[in-house]
């Protein structure tokens, strides 16, 4: 499951899921759009957070899948 998916299912905005992981808003956004990979222990707290709901393959394709995107755009 994507991460953004996951905090639309559970009813977490970037903000709560940055105050919960004890991180910047921003960073939520970036992971959550498939922009950047969280640190390890970002995504750590992630998997624990949303019980393996989404896991590391799931923060990989995320980011695989939007770099495709911006290449076949240029």
């Amino acid at each position: 499951m994507k991460l953004r998916e996951w905090m639309h299912q559970e009813n977490h905005t970037c903000k709560s899921l940055a105050n919960e992981l004890n991180t910047s808003v921003r960073n939520v956004e970036k992971w959550s759009r498939g922009e950047r990979l969280p640190r390890f222990e970002f995504a750590e707290k992630i998997f624990n957070l949303t019980t393996n709901s989404v896991t590391g393959h799931d923060l990989y394709e995320q980011q695989i899948l939007r770099n495709k995107t911006r290449v076949q755009r240029s």
